[in-house]
C-alpha cells in the first residue's frame, strides 16, 4: 500500500483582494509538488520567504490528505504559542474561502494546547474524528503531557482496583480529592461524586459527570483510551502504599505534608504512563506539520542559540526519537530562515524526518537505511559548499579598492567592478584569487544545491511590482542621512554628529577604542538614543552591585551583556553619563539618530501614512513614542494654523470646536459625514448589524485633531456636508483616499473575517477610541494590549505609528494598511531585519493595492559604532545567501576589520545562493 494523495478539485488557493491568481497558482504548483515528494521521501521543508502564504500552502496539504484519507486519521498541525490563535483563524477564512461547501463540511478542526486533549480527540470514533488538530508547541513537555486531574484520578482509581477492605480510604480520597489534585474548582463536586467515579471504570466516567449534571466542556470522555489501556499495564503497588499512609483521614497539622506526598507519588506515575500510551497507541497518523522548524535544530552554536525555543525543541525529540516516534507516516516543516541555520543544524533538521514510522506499509520504500545514506552524501555535499564558501568568504576580505581594476579600467564599486572581474584577464593577484575562489564555490553550490533540492524548497517573491507605467522595485531602501532625503545611493552617508552633541559620540569612541576585544554595548546603546546608554549604565551598576543580569530589551537575537571595564574607561563612562544624566540633559538637546526617526515619521504621517518603527532597546521605544508623540501635537497645530492663518493656540481651539460638532446631531458636517460612510456600508450589507458601530468608530477618528489638520478644508465660516466628502476623498501619497481606505477595510471585514473576528476588530477600535496616535508595544506590554495594537494598526485607523520590538517582529500581520518601516536599531543578525520588515510585505499588503514600493528606512549615525554595525550587517545580509549559519564575533575590533570590507556583488551573492523554487 502506497502513499498518495491528489490535489482535490475541491480546493481554489485564489481568494479575490488577498492572493491573486499569479500567488495561487505558485502555492497550488507547490502543494501539489509537496504531495507528490511525501510519497517517496520521508517529509521535506516548506521554506519560501516571509509573507509568501506557506500556511496556506501547508493547508492545502493538510486539506488534500484529509479529504483523500478513508480512515479519517488526522493531520496535525504543531505551532508556536505565539500562533497558537492564528492558524485556526487563517484555516476558517482557507475553509471558507477556498474549499467547496461539500470539503467545508467534510474537513473540521481543533486546537489543543494539553496531551491529554490530543489523545481524546485519537479516542473519537473514525466518523467524527477531526480532520486537522492544531497542536500547540509544549503540549508534549514532559511536565505537561498528562498532567491532567482526571488522568490523575483515574491512576489513583486503577491503584484501588480490585483491593478489598479499603472503603475507608476511598472516602478519605473522595474527601480530599479536589486539594489532592489541586483543582479547586471541583470542591463543589462533593464526596458523592468522586466515590462513585472510583467505584466505576473511566469509560463510564462520562455518564457518571453527567447524571450528577457535571459535564464536562468538551463533552469527551475525560480519560483518554490510550491512557485508560496503558494503566493496565502498570503495576501500582508501590503507589497504593503510598496512598494508604498519606490520604488524610482526618484535618491535622501534617493534611498538607500528607497530600504532597501522594500527589507526588501519583505525579512520578506520569512519565511511565505516557510512555506506554504511545507505544500503545492504536492509530499512525499520516502528516505532522511542524511550523517554525528553524527551532528545531541543534542550539549548540552561538548562532543556532539566537533562534533556540526550548518547547520547539522538545516537541521535535518527542517526535524524532522518543515515544512518539512512529506515529506519523510523514513530515512536513515549515520555516522563512532555513539559511539561519548552520549547515549541520539543517542536517539535523532533515535528521527529524527519520522519527516516521518506516514499519508501517506505507513507508517509504529508500527505508531507514537508505534515507540516513541519503543524510550523508546531503552533509559531505554541504560540507564541501560551506568550505568553499567560506575560503571565498576569507579570500574576499583581502580585496581592496586598489584591485578595482580591469584592463586599463578603474571602478569604485564592486558591482560595477564585479561582471567586469569575472571575464577579465588582466586582475591583481588579490582579484585574481578572488574570481578562483569564487568559481570555486559556484561549482559546490550547485553540486550541494542538487543534494538539497528534493528535501527543500524555497521561493523567492519578486522584487518588482508591475504597474501600468511599468515594473517598480517591491522595496526601496534608504539609508543614513539617505533616510531625510529619500535618496538611493549605494554607497549612502550616515547621519552627521555636530554641535553638543558630539562630544557624547567622542567619549564613546575613545572607550571602545580601550577594549577593542570587547562588544561596546553602550556605544550601541548610545547610537540608539541618550535614554538607551543612561539604561545600560544603570543596569551595568546594577549587576555589579547585586550580581545578577538585567534586560535592556527583549528581543531574542542578541544576549546583551555590557563590557568588562576598568578604571580608565570607567572614568570615560562616568564624564558621558554626567554629560547626559537628567540634571544635565539641556546641554545636549537633539540625538541624530532619534531627531531623523521623529522627522522622517512626521513626514510621512502628514502626507496620510501608517509608519512602523523597530527599536531594539526599550528605553529608545519610550523616548521616540514620546517624542514622535510631542512633534505630531506641534504640527497640528502648525498644520492648523496656516489652513486658518491664525496662531497655533487659535488653531488648536479652533481644532477642538469643529470636533465638538461631530457630537451635534443637527450639525452639518456631522450629517455629511454620516451620510458619507453610510453610503459607503450600503454596498456591505453583510455588516448591517454592526452599522452603527462602524460609522461611530469612523466619526470618532475622523474628528481627531490629528485627521482634521492634514485632510479638512478649515478656514470657512460654516460646516457643510459637502466638506465631508471632500475630507474623505483627500488622498494619501500611496493614491489612496480614506473612502478607499474604508472600502478595503469593510470588505476585508466581509471577506476575510467570521462573525467573531469582526467584533474582536471593533471592540479593539472602540478600545484605542481617545487613546494616542502613537503606541509602543515591547515586552512589557501585555498580550492583550498587544494583540489590541496589531488589529487596530491593520486598520485604516488609530494608531498610526507604532514602535515596536522584536515581540512584532515574527507571526504578525501588520500590513494591510503601511507601506513604511524604519529599523531604528540595527541588529547583528540580518535574517531579523528582513523578519522585521516582513511584517508589512505579505501576500494582500496594501503595496500590493495602491502599486507602489515599501519604503524600507535604515538610519544610523557616522563615524560610529552604528555605522561599523550598519556596513558590516549589509555586508553579511549578502554573505548570509553563500555561507549558512555564518558565526562571527561583534566586538570593537572583529567589527572595525569588516566594517572595512568592501561589499560583495548582489550578483555574485545571487549567483551563488541556493535556487530551490518550483520552475
Amino acid at each position: 500500500m502506497s502513499y498518495s494523495y491528489s490535489y482535490p478539485n475541491d480546493i481554489d488557493l485564489f481568494v479575490k483582494d488577498r492572493i491573486s491568481r499569479e500567488d495561487a497558482q505558485r502555492q497550488e504548483i507547490t502543494s501539489r509538488e509537496i504531495l507528490k515528494r511525501l510519497e517517496t521521501q520521508p517529509g521535506l521543508i516548506l521554506a519560501d520567504e516571509v509573507g509568501m502564504g506557506k500556511t496556506f500552502v501547508a493547508l492545502a496539504v493538510a486539506a488534500s490528505i484529509a479529504l483523500g484519507e478513508r480512515q479519517r486519521r488526522p493531520v496535525v498541525v504543531m505551532v508556536p504559542p505565539s500562533l497558537k490563535k492564528k492558524w485556526p483563524k487563517d484555516f476558517k477564512l482557507f475553509s471558507e474561502k477556498c474549499l467547496t461547501p461539500h470539503a467545508q463540511k467534510t474537513i473540521t478542526s481543533r486546537s489543543v494546547e494539553h496531551a491529554v486533549d490530543f489523545l481524546k480527540l485519537l479516542d473519537d470514533d473514525p466518523s467524527e474524528r477531526t480532520s486537522i488538530i492544531f497542536l500547540t508547541h509544549g503540549a508534549m513537555n514532559p511536565n505537561r503531557k498528562l498532567n491532567d486531574h482526571w488522568v490523575k484520578f483515574a491512576i489513583i482509581r486503577q491503584a484501588l482496583y480490585r483491593r478489598h477492605g479499603i472503603e475507608n480510604l476511598k472516602r478519605a480520597i473522595s474527601r480530599c480529592a479536589s486539594d489532592l489534585l489541586r483543582a479547586k474548582w471541583t470542591a463543589p463536586y462533593g464526596t458523592q461524586v468522586w466515590m462513585d467515579l472510583l467505584n466505576n471504570d473511566p469509560y463510564g466516567w462520562l455518564e457518571i459527570l453527567q447524571n450528577h449534571d457535571l459535564e464536562p466542556p468538551d463533552k469527551d470522555d475525560p480519560v483518554p483510551e490510550a491512557a485508560i489501556e496503558a494503566m493496565k499495564e502498570i503495576d501500582f503497588n508501590d503507589l497504593f502504599r503510598t496512598l494508604q499512609e498519606h490520604i488524610p483521614r482526618k484535618m491535622s497539622v501534617h493534611y498538607d505534608y500528607h497530600l504532597k506526598q501522594a500527589r507526588k507519588a501519583v505525579n512520578d506515575q506520569i512519565a511511565q504512563l505516557w510512555e506506554i500510551c504511545i507505544r500503545t497507541l492504536p492509530i499512525r497518523l499520516p502528516l505532522l506539520v511542524f511550523d517554525e522548524a528553524h527551532h528545531l535544530k541543534n542550539p549548540g552554536t552561538q548562532l543556532a542559540s539566537l533562534f533556540h525555543v526550548k518547547e520547539a525543541e522538545d516537541d521535535a525529540e518527542e517526535f524524532s526519537s522518543g515515544p512518539l516516534a512512529g506515529v506519523f507516516e510523514r513530515m512536513l516543516f515549515l520555516t522563512a530562515t532555513p539559511f539561519q541555520l548552520g549547515h549541520f543544524e539543517l542536517c539535523n533538521v532533515l535528521d527529524r524526518f527519520k522519527g516516521i514510522n518506516w514499519k508501517y506499509s506505507r513507508a517509504p520504500e529508500m527505508k531507514e537505511k537508505g534515507y540516513e545514506d541519503i543524510l550523508a552524501d546531503i552533509r559531505q555535499s554541504l560540507d564541501s559548499a560551506q568550505e568553499a564558501a567560506v575560503r571565498l568568504d576569507c579570500i574576499w576580505g583581502n580585496l581592496k579598492h586598489a584591485d578595482l581594476i580591469s584592463g586599463d579600467e578603474t571602478f569604485t564599486s564592486t558591482e560595477d567592478w564585479w561582471p567586469c572581474a569575472l571575464d577579465s584577464t588582466n586582475l591583481t593577484t588579490p582579484a585574481e584569487q578572488v574570481i578562483q575562489r569564487f568559481n570555486q564555490a559556484r561549482i559546490k553550490m550547485r553540486e550541494a544545491e542538487e543534494q538539497i533540492k528534493p528535501w527543500l524548497i524555497r521561493h523567492s517573491r519578486p522584487r518588482e511590482l508591475s504597474t501600468e507605467s511599468g515594473p517598480v522595485k517591491r522595496r526601496l531602501r534608504y539609508s543614513g542621512r539617505n533616510i531625510l532625503h529619500n535618496q538611493i545611493e549605494e554607497e549612502a552617508a550616515g547621519l552627521n554628529v555636530d554641535g553638543q552633541a558630539l562630544l557624547p559620540f567622542l567619549l564613546a569612541a575613545r572607550v571602545t577604542s580601550m577594549k577593542p576585544d570587547s562588544r561596546p554595548v553602550f556605544a550601541e546603546g548610545l547610537a540608539s538614543s541618550y535614554e538607551a546608554f543612561m539604561h545600560t549604565r544603570r543596569q551595568r551598576m546594577e549587576r555589579i552591585e547585586e550580581k545578577q543580569e538585567s534586560s535592556l530589551t527583549d528581543c531574542d537575537d542578541e544576549e546583551i551583556k555590557p563590557m568588562d571595564t576598568d578604571t580608565v574607561s570607567d572614568w570615560y563612562l562616568d564624564r558621558l553619563e554626567g554629560i547626559l544624566n537628567e540634571d544635565s540633559m539641556q546641554t545636549v538637546k537633539t540625538h541624530p539618530k532619534v531627531d531623523a526617526t521623529v522627522m522622517k515619521t512626521i513626514e510621512l504621517w502628514k502626507e496620510g501614512e501608517k509608519v512602523l518603527i523597530f527599536c531594539h532597546y526599550l528605553a529608545t521605544g519610550a523616548v521616540l513614542r514620546n517624542k514622535i508623540r510631542e512633534a505630531m501635537k506641534k504640527e497640528i497645530n502648525r498644520m492648523a494654523a496656516k489652513k486658518l492663518k491664525s496662531s497655533m493656540s487659535n488653531a488648536e481651539a479652533e481644532l477642538a470646536r469643529v470636533g465638538k460638532r461631530f457630537f451635534d446631531t443637527d450639525s452639518p458636517i456631522r450629517r455629511g459625514f454620516d451620510k458619507a460612510i453610510g453610503s459607503i456600508l450600503n454596498d456591505f450589507p453583510l455588516l448591517d448589524e454592526y452599522r452603527d458601530r462602524i460609522i461611530d468608530i469612523t466619526r470618532s477618528y475622523i474628528r481627531t485633531d490629528s485627521f482634521l489638520a492634514r485632510f479638512f478644508p478649515l478656514g470657512g465660516d460654516t460646516l457643510s456636508e459637502e466638506m465631508a466628502f471632500k475630507a474623505l476623498n483627500r488622498k494619501d501619497s500611496s493614491g489612496m483616499t480614506l473612502e478607499l481606505l474604508l472600502r478595503d477595510f469593510f470588505d476585508f471585514m466581509v471577506s476575510h473575517c467570521g462573525e467573531d473576528e469582526r467584533d474582536q476588530y471593533l471592540k479593539a477600535l472602540d478600545k484605542v477610541r481617545g487613546a494616542s496616535n502613537v503606541r509602543l508595544a515591547n515586552g512589557r506590554t501585555s498580550s492583550e494590549i498587544r494583540q489590541r495594537l496589531m488589529l487596530t494598526f491593520n486598520t485604516p485607523f488609530y494608531p498610526e505609528v507604532l514602535v515596536a520590538s522584536m515581540i512584532m517582529a515574527e507571526g504578525v500581520d501588520l500590513h494591510l494598511n503601511c507601506r513604511y518601516v524604519i529599523h531604528h536599531d540595527l541588529c547583528w543578525n540580518p535574517s531579523t531585519l528582513e523578519q522585521r520588515t516582513g511584517r508589512i510585505d505579505r501576500i494582500g499588503a496594501k503595496v500590493e493595492k495602491c502599486r507602489k514600493s515599501i519604503s524600507v528606512y535604515l538610519p544610523y549615525v557616522s563615524e560610529t559604532q552604528d555605522e561599523k554595525m550598519y556596513r558590516v550587517v549589509m555586508d553579511r545580509e549578502r554573505w548570509f545567501k553563500v555561507v549558512m549559519g555564518e558565526k562571527y564575533k561583534v566586538d570593537a575590533r572583529t567589527a572595525d576589520k569588516m566594517a572595512e570590507r568592501l561589499p560583495f556583488p548582489e550578483k555574485a551573492a545571487s549567483e551563488l545562493a541556493f535556487n530551490l523554487g518550483l520552475s
